[in-house]
């Protein structure tokens, strides 16, 4: 499956309407101002704050104003009288990051829950210690009813080292074995000639499938509906995480 091309087309489709106070933007100047920088804009969109403009890149979200003379990057709050507080671009691009995934679901290595009650999807990388951490904890997740979807996100690149590793993961007869003798063995994984280029192409999907909703690090957790609860949590701590979004 093609990953890649669906990425870009997805992301620009807004799956959810909200009632925003349209900012005025120079879109030219904006995506001349990051191509400068190396980065490239796909959407620009007014938002609910007053001065800014959400603007989705091959990078990640950003912030900028409305000439692109300043911008912010990560993740931006609301923050309400009472003191809660939510993760804006979460809450407007969760339905577009849960069909990006949705996209990728076959080429993703699965570690199901025998009781399955959550699915979380997670960028991984097989040379990252709390990846390794998760991994080595995979049946306690399990046993809590929690099914684990790896993609692949080499944190040095999808054409370095690990990243063709992981292309040899992903390419093995049994790729959930493959990762745990990587992940927990150390051992080296080798993969048939005649079909790593196409295993290579997945992982640079996957890598730069990641980039495009904003993994920078790993491992990188979503939820089934596309929140990110950020990086490793113990079995306990991402039930209770889970539980809490309902």
């Amino acid at each position: 499956m093609k990953i890649l091309g669906r990425v870009f087309g997805l992301v620009m489709c807004s799956l959810v309407a909200f009632s925003v106070s349209a900012t005025e933007f120079n879109e030219a100047q904006i995506k001349e101002r990051f191509a400068k920088i190396g980065v490239s804009v796909m959407q620009i969109e007014s938002i609910e704050v007053d001065g800014l403009v959400e603007v989705t890149t091959n990078q990640g979200t950003f912030y900028a104003t409305p000439t692109g003379d300043y911008f912010i990057p990560g993740k931006l709050y609301s923050l309400d009288d009472k003191g809660n507080f939510q993760d804006v671009a979460a809450l407007r691009n969760g339905p577009k990051i849960v069909g990006l995934l949705d996209q990728a679901s076959d080429e993703m290595i699965v570690y199901k829950a025998d009781n399955e009650k959550y699915v979380v999807t997670v960028f991984t990388d097989i040379s990252c210690g709390y990846c390794l951490k998760l991994h080595r904890q995979m049946a306690e997740y399990n046993k809590l009813g929690i099914t684990v979807r790896y993609l692949a996100f080499p944190r040095a690149g999808d054409r370095s080292d690990i990243g063709q590793t992981m292309a040899n993961i992903w390419c093995s007869a049994d790729p959930a074995k493959a990762m745990n003798d990587a992940k927990l063995r150390g051992e080296d994984v080798s993969a048939s000639s005649d079909s790593i280029q196409q295993c290579q192409t997945t992982v640079s999907e996957q890598y730069q499938l990641g980039k495009a909703i904003g993994v920078s690090g790993t491992p990188a957790v979503y939820t089934s509906k596309g929140m990110n609860v950020g990086g490793y949590l113990s079995p306990e701590d991402l039930l209770k995480r889970l539980q809490s979004q309902g």
